[in-house]
Order: C-alpha cells, then structure tokens, then sequence
C-alpha cells in the first residue's frame, strides 16, 4: 500500500480508548490490571485517556470467523485435512465447529456487514486515534494444552478484540507490560488504517516507563551466534 510511513499530525493530547473488558465478556484480573498499568504510562506521557470501547467488537469478531468460514474454505479444509498433521486437523475441526455451519447467504452478509463495521469504527478512530486492550482476555494457559477439550472455543472469545482489529484490517502493536503472580502480562494499541506510527509511538512511550520487559542483548545474540558457528566448524572438522 503506498503510504507514508507517518501519518498527518494528530490533534495532542492523542486521545486513547481504554478497554478492560471487550464486549464485558470478562476479563481476568491479572489482564485487567495490565490494561491498568499501560494506561497509567500513556497518562504519564501526556496522552488523554478515555475509558470507552470502539462499536461493535462483537460483530467484527464474528465478520471475521464468517469470511473465514465459506464453502471454498470448507471444501478446501475436507481435501487437505487427510493430509495435514493430527494437531493441525484437531485445530481445524475445532475451529470449524465454534465457526458453525457455513452459509452461503450468511457469507455474502458478513461482508456486508463487515463493510457497514468499518465505516463505523473510522469514524470512532477520528475521534480516538488509538485503542489500548488485552490481546488476550485470560491469563496464558499452560503449554501444550492449546487442543484440549474447548480450548480452541475459549481461545477465540478471549481474542476476541484481536479478532475485531483484524477483521477490520487495523494495525495494532503488542508488547509486554510486566509479570504477575508469575505470568506475563501484556497489551496491545490498536490505530486506524496506516496508522501504525501512532502505535509505535505510543508502544515505546509505554516502553520508557515500564521498561523492556524482555530485552534483547545484540552483543550476546552475536557471541552464541560465532560460538556455535565455531562449535558447528569444530565438530565437522573431527572425523577428518
């Protein structure tokens, strides 16, 4: 898309939706009080923070899982699926199930309604150029249980704002905030379309006052990248 990597100037103090609670689905406290904790920082950096959710998160969540859900997919899933691994064919079957049975009139619908939902969130986005929410509205399950018995289900509500954002094609930046009770905590700015410098701007301001939470050392990914290296010359020079 030819567009400038920054957008017009926006009117300051940027205004940003807080959302704790998309669609008051529920929201655990340990993603609630990151939301919480990212706010208090944007304020710090001078943006105005208004708690209010963008219309109808629902409806594009739901857009999103119809356009994905048409006949061609279904029919393209049935061929492939014997192929595909066990895991992936569990993934899909799951999917397929929370996405229901798939309709061609209700395809063509949520394109239109998926129409009539970006007009609506443009004009919520010129008046709050940024939305700060959870990504994911539960704390992070434990590893290797992403299959288990309604877990793909949970899943997709818990995203569902990630689901709305990329339903309707928005660029969004999501970055650690902190650890509780041991577990990662983490938020996402979400902007208008080709507004991603808004979110970066505003991901690195939080980034000033919480810190990076997960550094990257460039000097030691260069030092374990020539150690093994030598390791790797080292041992297929042995056999000779």
């Amino acid at each position: 898309m030819p567009a400038p990597l920054r957008g017009p100037d926006t009117t300051k103090p940027i205004r940003v939706a807080i959302v704790t609670d998309p669609c008051g689905g529920g929201t655990a406290r340990q993603v609630r009080d990151g939301v919480v904790k990212a706010a208090s920082a944007l304020a710090d950096a001078g943006y105005d923070l208004v708690e209010i959710e963008p219309p109808s998160i629902d409806a594009a969540a739901k857009a999103l899982l119809d356009m994905l859900n048409t006949p061609e997919s279904r029919a393209g899933w049935n061929a492939m699926a014997p192929m595909l691994p066990v895991d992936t064919q569990r993934f899909f079957a799951a999917f397929y199930a929370v996405a229901g049975h798939c309709d061609p009139v209700a395809t063509i619908q949520s394109f239109m309604t998926w129409r009539s939902l970006l007009r609506a969130c443009g004009e919520f986005l010129e008046s709050y150029p940024l939305v700060l929410a959870p990504v994911f509205t539960d704390v992070p399950f434990e590893a290797g249980t992403d299959l288990d018995d309604d877990r793909v289900a949970e899943t997709i509500r818990g995203m569902r704002m990630t689901f709305a954002a990329n339903s309707l094609g928005l660029p969004g930046v999501a970055l650690p905030v902190g650890v509780a009770e041991g577990l990662p905590q983490a938020v996402q700015l979400i902007g208008g379309r080709c507004r991603e410098d808004l979110c970066l701007d505003a991901a690195a301001a939080i980034e000033e006052r919480l810190g990076i939470i997960t550094p990257i050392d460039p000097g030691r990914a260069t030092r374990l990248s020539h150690g093994r290296r030598q390791h790797d010359g080292h041992r297929s020079r042995s056999p000779a």
